[in-house]
């Protein structure tokens, strides 16, 4: 049963948070959740967008990654198994264990083989997980093996009515389904933090701050940062974002987002709240806000080199949002995509006199 907390909104409409809590009726493991590839098999397929980086350094980043990720584990067996940075290649053949319960008296677990292709390109990487297999209760009279077309499509893991999960086929399904988004996230993440570890070096640098073209730059004021209140910040908060920069920062790590990632400010339990919206194939944002405790997000007015807002939060939650639960708020957005939502409590604000 997916739980809604209701907030109130200064600025936006009202939200409703999903409840992340793994069930057999959740629509992540429902229809549309499986999907086979050309050749009739269980396939996922996902890309991972870093236009800051080259082919070469991709192909860097995911080779060191696959080779930490997918190695040998006492009878386990892991491996990379081709690459070819010429072409951007890295393919590594998969063996592991998928725990679905555990106690001093039983463990019900089973094996999982996959195979695992990343094929990188400038700026790009597509991750793709298929040929899965299992072997199943192994250690009584040899288990049982399937092959995931035979197992964890629509036709045997849901219900006639394809509203939940069936109780055997079902929970592999679901364990698949979060082992593909957990291999997805460790590489988003590895990206991700070279990504910011990138742009900490480049922000040592003196850059000029471009000016648009036609537009004049504002001056670069000396005027010192006041801690103010909510209601003092100005009313046309939302103009400076849109025509101005905006940077999300946490432990010296910064990274710059857009103004449609800046969702204005709340109450939550009669405290004052900021909201941001990550897209997540966005890795450097999304990494740098999953691992922040606190975070200031500032404010440039356009052509200035010196932010005129910051506002400091504590994280207090997050929550992830689908295409279409934000459709009510925004018609035209890519629905091919995922967000996630972070609710901060303001505990200070500042602005530049």
């Amino acid at each position: 049963m997916r739980k809604y907390l209701i907030i109130l909104l200064a600025v936006l409409p009202l939200w409703g948070f999903a409840d992340n809590k793994k069930n057999n009726s959740d629509p992540k493991y429902l229809t549309g959740a499986i999907t086979l590839n050309e050749e009739g098999k269980v396939s996922f397929s996902k890309e991972i967008k870093v236009p800051s980086m080259s082919k070469s350094q991709l192909y860097d980043i995911m080779l060191k990654w696959a080779d930490e990720r997918f190695k040998p584990d006492g009878e386990l067996f892991s491996k990379v198994v081709y690459t070819d940075k010429e072409n951007g290649d890295i393919a590594a053949s998969a063996e592991e264990y998928i725990v679905f319960s555990s106690s001093a008296l039983s463990l019900d677990r089973t094996r999982i083989y996959y195979q695992y292709l990343i094929k990188v390109k400038d700026g790009a990487c597509d991750m793709t997980m298929t040929r899965i297999r299992y072997w199943y209760d192994e250690n009584r009279d040899g288990g049982q093996k399937y092959i995931a077309e035979e197992w964890i499509t629509d036709d045997m893991a849901l219900n006639k009515k394809k509203t939940k999960l069936a109780p055997i086929c079902g929970k592999f399904r679901r364990e698949t389904i979060d082992l593909k988004d957990a291999l997805l996230q460790s590489a988003a993440n590895a990206l991700g933090q070279q990504t910011l570890q990138n742009g900490a070096s480049a922000s040592t640098q003196s850059t000029p701050v471009p000016v648009p073209t036609g537009e004049q730059p504002l001056p670069v004021t000396s005027g010192e940062m006041k801690e103010v209140t909510l209601p003092q910040l100005p009313a046309n908060l939302n103009e400076i974002a849109a025509t101005g920069r905006i940077t999300l920062t946490s432990n010296d790590e910064e990274v710059e987002i857009k103004a449609e990632n800046w969702g204005g400010f709340g109450k939550l339990f009669h405290k004052d709240v900021a909201y941001i919206l990550t897209d997540q194939s966005k890795v450097a944002v999304s990494a740098l806000a999953e691992h922040a405790d606190n975070y200031i997000i500032s404010f440039y007015p356009s052509g200035s080199a010196q932010a005129s807002i910051q506002i400091t939060c504590k994280k207090a939650m997050s929550q992830d949002l689908s295409a279409e639960e934000l459709k009510s708020l925004n018609p035209s957005i890519d629905t091919s995509k995922t967000y996630r939502m972070y609710i901060g409590e303001v505990i200070k604000l500042q602005m530049r006199e």
